[in-house]
């Protein structure tokens, strides 16, 4: 029985998943949630996903709501050890940037974006102050290495990526941060990539 996964195409939380299961080569069904007409408050998809929340995967019995939980448990389930090392340094160092993915990413260029293409409420100075923290941070990071976490590409440089890509949506310029430039087009030179969704301004 294949995995479902419970996608909407411009969520970058849910683009993290789809591109590690195309990555891995992992068939699965893909079941849109139609979020503009509020389906993931609906009584049926909360049940799955008590929050209402994209992703939600679900594996038999198994049933994931957080995007970077499910990176972990793909991880871990599929046995690519390259892709979430085992050793403490390797896996605490793959987790501080998951743990970025939801809190410095999700602050910074999520809202800016939720914001700009999405009308919703958004701080927008808290949120540019927010980014320019983080990409000053990652493009130390990356100056010394051409991985996040590790010398190969792990789940934290894909928890990072979908994202960041789409910056620009939320008038967020990475044109000072070359490494960061440089990070993203790595990660789409990785086998089986698959990009990210670009928005339109809603109405």
């Amino acid at each position: 029985m294949p995995l479902i996964l419970y996608d909407m195409p411009r969520s970058g939380h849910a683009h993290r998943v789809r591109l590690l299961l195309s990555i891995l080569d992992v068939e699965y069904e893909q079941v849109m949630v139609d979020m503009p007409n509020a389906e993931h408050k609906s009584a049926e998809y909360l049940k799955l996903s008590p929050l209402g929340q994209v992703p939600t995967l679900v594996d038999g019995d198994i049933v994931i709501t957080d995007s970077t939980a499910a990176l972990v448990y793909l991880a871990k389930k599929y046995a690519a050890t390259n892709w979430l090392p085992e050793d403490p340094a390797g896996a605490a160092a793959v987790q501080r940037w998951l743990s970025a993915a939801s809190g410095e990413l999700y602050r910074s260029v999520v809202q800016a974006r939720a914001g700009r293409q999405f009308h919703r409420e958004v701080d927008f100075e808290r949120a540019e102050a927010e980014a320019t923290r983080l990409f000053n941070w990652m493009q130390s990071e990356l100056d010394q290495g051409t991985w996040l976490a590790a010398d190969h590409a792990t789940i934290a440089d894909l928890a990072m990526y979908s994202y960041l890509r789409v910056a620009d949506e939320g008038e967020l310029d990475l044109a000072g941060y070359p490494a960061i430039i440089r990070w993203l087009a790595d990660v789409e030179k990785l086998e089986r990539f698959e990009p990210m969704v670009r928005s339109q301004a809603q109405p």
